[in-house]
C-alpha cells in the first residue's frame, strides 16, 4: 500500500501597520529549511519488517519487550542517489551499496561476523510519499532465526554485542541426514554429530550457478574447513570430508546478500566434539 504525506501550505496574512517605517522582509524573515521528512532512529526494535517504510507503520518498541527485528543502523542517501525522483529500486547499484554499509555495521553491532550467527539482515527505505517528502535514509534490520535455515524467531533483548564468545545464536554442530531435504537439527558440539560450521565467504558467481550445486563454492568451503580445523589445503581436503553449503533466498541475493555458508560433512561418521583446530587427527584422509 502506497502512503503519501498530506502537505498543507499555512496562508499568512499581513495586517496593515500604520507609519512610515519601512520593513525589509527579506532580511526579516529567516529562509525556511529543506524538507527531510520523518527520520527512524537506530537502537531500537519493531515487531515488522518491510522493504518500504511509511511513517503509518513505524512502531518502535523497547528492546526487552517481545519483537522480531532491530534497527542497528540508520544510513544516508547522498549525491545522485539523493537526487532520484523515488527511492532506488531494487536492482539499483544506490541500493546495493546500502546493503553493503548494512552488511558491515551490522557485524559490528553484533560483534562479529554475524553470518556467523542465527541472524538475518535486510535493507528498508522510506516510503515514495515519505522519499517525496525529503526522506533519504536507509534501515538496516537484523532479526534472530530460529535455525540453520529459519523463519523470525521473536526476541526479548538486543541483538549488541550478541555474538560474543560463547553465545547461544553462533552456528555451531548439526545432525544431518543423507536425504537431500533431510532437516538440520542444532545440538551442542559435544553430543552426536556429523556436521560443523566452519565460516563464510562472498560469492562473485551468479545466483543461478550458486543454486544449482556449484562444484567451486564446495572448492572454496573445503578451503574454508582446511583453515578451521587446521589440515592442508590441497587434494586431498575432498577425501578427508564431504562439504554443505547454505546460501541466501534469490530475493536477499537480489538485495545484496551474496554471502556462502560452509559446513564440514562426514556423513555416516559421528563426532562428539567440534573439530576446530584437531588437525590431521581429527579430520584424516579417508
Amino acid at each position: 500500500m502506497r502512503w503519501r504525506l498530506g502537505r498543507a501550505l499555512a496562508a499568512v496574512t499581513l495586517v496593515g501597520v500604520s507609519g512610515c517605517a519601512s520593513t525589509n522582509l527579506v532580511d526579516a524573515w529567516p529562509a525556511m529549511a529543506e524538507p527531510t521528512g520523518w527520520e527512524p532512529q537506530a537502537g531500537v526494535c519493531t515487531d515488522a519488517y518491510s522493504e518500504s517504510s511509511p511513517r503509518g507503520s513505524y512502531k518502535p518498541l523497547d528492546c526487552n519487550a517481545s519483537h522480531g527485528y532491530e534497527t542497528v543502523h540508520v544510513g544516508k542517501f547522498t549525491g545522485d542517489a539523493a537526487a532520484l525522483n523515488a527511492p532506488p529500486g531494487a536492482t539499483s547499484p544506490y541500493r546495493a551499496a546500502a546493503w553493503g554499509e548494512c552488511d558491515t555495521k551490522a557485524t559490528e553491532y553484533v560483534g562479529a561476523p554475524w553470518r556467523d550467527g542465527n541472524v538475518w539482515i535486510a535493507v528498508s527505505l522510506p516510503s515514495t510519499g515519505a522519499w517525496e517528502g525529503g526522506a533519504r535514509w536507509f534501515r538496516c534490520e537484523i532479526a534472530v532465526t530460529s535455525h540453520e535455515l529459519g523463519d523470525i524467531k521473536s526476541t526479548t533483548k538486543s541483538l549488541k554485542g550478541a555474538l560474543a564468545a560463547g553465545s547461544d545464536l553462533l552456528r555451531g554442530c548439526y545432525q544431518v541426514g543423507k536425504e537431500d531435504d533431510a532437516p538440520w537439527v542444532p545440538v551442542a558440539c559435544d553430543q552426536p554429530h556429523n556436521t560443523e560450521y566452519v565460516g563464510s565467504f562472498i560469492s562473485n558467481d551468479s545466483y543461478d550457478a550458486v543454486r544449482d550445486n556449484l562444484s567451486a563454492v564446495h572448492d572454496k568451503c573445503r578451503s574454508l574447513i582446511a583453515a578451521y580445523v587446521g589440515v592442508p589445503d590441497d587434494g586431498n581436503m575432498k577425501y578427508r570430508t564431504g562439504t554443505y553449503y547454505s546460501h541466501p533466498s534469490k530475493a536477499d541475493w537480489n538485495a545484496g546478500d551474496h554471502g556462502i555458508r560452509c559446513h564440514l560433512w562426514l556423513n555416516d561418521k559421528t563426532l562428539r566434539s567440534s573439530l576446530k583446530g584437531g588437525g590431521t587427527k581429527a579430520l584424516p584422509i579417508n
